[in-house]
């Protein structure tokens, strides 16, 4: 009772590849029954919170965007954070399609990505 909010990690945590770790579908159900908070985190790139909800949808999880950050939303909320957009410049993406897709959430101008090879 003491603990409200929790983070998980996903890769190797949540999920292992494409498939999810066992018991993990029973300890989140059990901690949204208990009214406790909860934050995925992760540091691969290669998706954007949509994305990754799929995989969560797609494992059984049930997930709310609110409650993932990635990198590609971490770096995406920087840039508006600090007003980017206001610099007139691009972002020169240097890694997959989930920096972009967060990128474009926020329109936030840039090139680059995955295509630029």
């Amino acid at each position: 009772d003491k603990v409200n909010t929790f983070i998980f990690d996903c890769d190797g945590v949540i999920w292992r590849g494409d498939s999810v770790i066992e018991q993990v579908p029973e300890v989140l159900d059990y901690l949204r029954s208990q009214g406790k908070r909860m934050f995925f985190v992760t540091n691969n790139s290669t998706k954007s919170r949509k994305g990754y909800l799929g995989k969560f949808t797609g494992l059984g999880l049930n997930v709310k965007a609110e409650e993932i950050f990635s990198s590609s939303f971490a770096a995406a909320a920087y840039l508006e954070e600090i007003n980017f957009k206001a610099t007139g410049k691009k972002v020169y993406v240097i890694g997959e399609v989930g920096i972009q897709e967060e990128l474009d959430l926020l329109d936030i101008p840039h090139t680059g990505g995955p295509s630029d090879k």
